[in-house]
């Protein structure tokens, strides 16, 4: 086989040139209209409905919090919030619009919070496993140390009235401690802090109390969810399901129903599994349906913060059933609130998003922050709520109503070319505020174009485009208060593109051809060759194909097929017309087919020479006087590859030329046929064969005294 690549110099970029660009006639077409295709833009003040929609919604306003993470909160009865932060592992307090320090602690971030009797706030420290007592009734807040566990991090919180008893989920012993709280103001005392449960896992990452004064644990690496009751100096413990993922990071109660969020992630290196091992029995699996958009503090969580993952949140039963409410494929979730309808807000670590779902399994995307990780939600039953995000550390202020510039931002939609916008169309109710912007950075920047409104189309939700021609365009949709979009097309023309023949191959590949045995000489050669290009098609047009032929001397090429154009990338060529040459073959590809005959573009590429042979080699000047053989095969174009002999119609062998090569059109041989032979009239039968796989043949007759 023969092949031949097409080199080009190619620009580095798009270039916009100054004579008018030819567009290809095929118009297409961006459209929001899933709720996968919404979830990939932005929602400022609006919600994303997994119905499809988009209407106005919740508005957040950035309140400043000098700190690079806000990890944790948790809700005082009046509505104040609590805020642990890193990485100064200091304890902010907001009230009515207005965030303060209330106290520094020694250790790097505040990972738990839970609340204590007469306004007591305990407080989780890390590294080091301590845990803080603070008073927070005074003019200033003032902290103890109430017990150091045996544990690096204190991942959960929670107060136990009755017992006057604090729990502490920790890691990475994956141990449950109880910590007597009966008297928070005395200073720390070894004693004060036992094991109430040793899990065997690496991490409790999650911790909620019952009204029954059970435990609920959810653990990390093998994403198990446990039930502890404690009983006197021990505890029971139970598993209450099995997850196939990597932690259970949140867990959340309404009355005696369970809501807990489950992550699994990416591993770069073997990580410990269930002892059934891979192939063993698994938990319940995470599945995001194709409809989901395909849109993180020092141990277990750090370590998820950086790497891709997917997570679900799922509603336990008091019978043990459990359902997948929700799940995201790029991204984990970090923190859960339910509210007391059974809607539950689901914030995740990798996009900035806070999910609403209803009781009906209705998915909305309630926020979406600039901050990548949405890490705490301080939600109360009164005063105002809370989000805190890391990857920058910041506190927002969450409102029930939309603010003024409610808005919703689609995605960048890429054209792959330069292109020609054209109009809009769009669905829904109330009046919407159309714009859009383009550019030719993948990234709007400084050189895109301003935001311009969509032009009147004459009717209700249609427009036209007044943006300027480029690769780039982005959709803006203002909302008022009641507005809703369930759909919108944007049409567009891109620039027409050369398609490129990149490789011709005539004949099969050497490199792959199969031996042929001697016995299937016989099997009579075919004089019909394959010949096969590679074409590059960058817009996807309709492509049609002429194929053309000439002697590697001539001048003219001459049409190979017919004249009507091919439509296939390959061709089958029978050559026994042609007289034996070398010859060169010339593909040209054009996509007149979808577009105007002044806008078509097309590109030829010229194969190597490639050799038509169809003439069988001779055999000349065959001699016998036994036992030897002597002769000449020769062919007119090709080496010759294979000689062999045959005696009496017997075996075919193989000998070899005088010099010992194949590797010229004439070959001298000399060999000796096998002593033995009985005396009388015998026949040798000689065979050539040439690179073209011709074979020639002749039979001479001889005598053996």
């Amino acid at each position: 086989m023969m092949k031949r690549a097409l080199l080009s110099v190619a620009a580095a970029g798009v270039l916009v040139a100054a004579a008018t660009p030819s567009f290809a006639v095929t118009t297409r077409a961006f459209r929001l209209t899933s709720y996968k295709d919404f979830d990939e833009g932005e929602a400022h003040g609006v919600v994303v409905s997994s119905l499809g929609e988009v209407a106005s919604g919740m508005g957040s306003t950035r309140v400043d919090l000098p700190e690079s993470v806000v990890y944790s909160s948790v809700v005082a009865p009046d509505g104040t919030v609590y805020l642990g932060t890193g990485d100064q592992g200091a304890v902010y307090v907001y009230r009515k619009g207005k965030v303060d320090k209330l106290v520094a602690l020694e250790g790097v971030l505040v990972s738990s919070l839970a609340l204590g009797p007469s306004g007591t706030l305990f407080a989780g420290v890390m590294p080091g496993g301590r845990v803080y007592a603070i008073d927070t009734t005074g003019r200033e807040a003032k902290a103890r140390e109430l017990t150091r566990l045996d544990a690096e991090h204190v991942w959960g919180l929670a107060y136990d009235d009755t017992r006057r008893t604090l729990y502490a989920a920790t890691g990475p012993k994956g141990q449950l401690f109880a910590i007597d709280a009966k008297s928070p103001e005395q200073p720390y005392v070894g004693s004060r802090a036992r094991v109430l449960v040793d899990t065997g896992e690496k991490h409790l990452l999650s911790l909620t109390r019952g009204d029954d004064g059970a435990l609920y644990v959810g653990t990390a690496d093998q994403a198990l969810l446990f039930r502890v009751v404690p009983e006197g100096v021990g505890a029971k413990l139970s598993a209450i399901h099995d997850f196939e993922g990597e932690e259970v990071r949140a867990i959340a109660r309404r009355g005696s129903t369970l809501y807990v969020a489950v992550n699994e992630f990416t591993r770069t290196s073997a990580t410990s599994s269930s002892s059934s091992g891979p192939n063993g029995p698994k938990g319940t699996k995470i599945v995001v349906p194709t409809t989901t958009s395909s849109s993180s503090s020092s141990s277990a969580s750090s370590a998820s913060r950086d790497r891709k993952g997917r997570g679900a949140v799922y509603r336990v039963d008091p019978d043990g059933r459990v359902e997948q409410l929700h799940a995201v494929a790029d991204s984990y979730f970090t923190a859960l609130h339910v509210e007391a309808d059974g809607s539950v807000y689901a914030a995740t670590g990798a996009n900035g998003k806070v999910y609403l779902i209803r009781p009906d399994r209705t998915v909305l995307t309630a926020f979406d922050l600039a901050e990548r990780q949405v890490l705490t939600m301080g939600f109360g039953p009164v005063g105002d709520r809370v989000l805190g995000t890391g990857d920058a550390g910041a506190l927002y202020k969450v409102s029930g109503e939309p603010p003024k510039d409610a808005h919703y931002l689609s995605k960048v939609f890429d054209a792959q070319f330069v292109a020609r916008f054209g109009g809009v169309r769009y669905h829904g109710a109330g009046a919407l505020a159309v714009q859009t912007r383009s550019g030719n950075t993948a990234k709007p920047d400084k050189t895109w174009s301003a935001w311009t409104p969509v032009a009147a189309g004459g009717a209700a939700g249609v427009g036209r485009v007044a943006s300027p021609e480029a690769r780039y365009v982005q959709v803006k949709v203002g909302f008022g208060k009641g507005t809703t979009l369930r759909d919108l097309t944007l049409y567009y023309q891109p620039q027409n593109q050369r398609p490129r023949v990149t490789e011709i191959s005539v004949g099969d590949d050497p490199s792959s051809k199969k031996q042929v045995t001697l016995a299937a000489r016989s099997k009579p050669r075919s004089p019909i060759v394959k010949v096969k290009w590679k074409v590059e098609n960058p817009d996807d047009d309709e492509l049609v194909y002429r194929l053309y032929y000439r002697e590697e001397d001539e001048q003219n090429w001459k049409l190979l097929g017919g004249p009507e154009p091919l439509t296939s990338t390959s061709f089958d060529w029978n050559t026994e017309p042609f007289p034996d040459g070398n010859y060169v073959l010339r593909v040209v590809a054009s996509d007149e087919r979808a577009n105007p005959k002044e806008q078509t573009l097309d590109h030829a590429l010229v194969s190597s020479p490639y050799l038509i042979d169809n003439k069988k080699p001779e055999l000349q000047d065959v001699q016998v006087a036994y036992p030897e053989v002597r002769g000449r095969a020769r062919d007119s174009f090709s080496p010759v590859t294979e000689l062999a002999y045959s005696v009496d119609g017997g075996d075919w062998m193989p000998f070899a030329p005088k010099d010992g090569v194949f590797d010229d059109p004439s070959e001298d041989f000399a060999f000796k046929l096998p002593s033995g032979l009985a005396a009388g009239a015998h026949s040798v039968a000689i065979r050539a064969v040439d690179a073209a796989d011709n074979v020639g043949a002749t039979q001479v007759t001889f005598r053996v005294k």
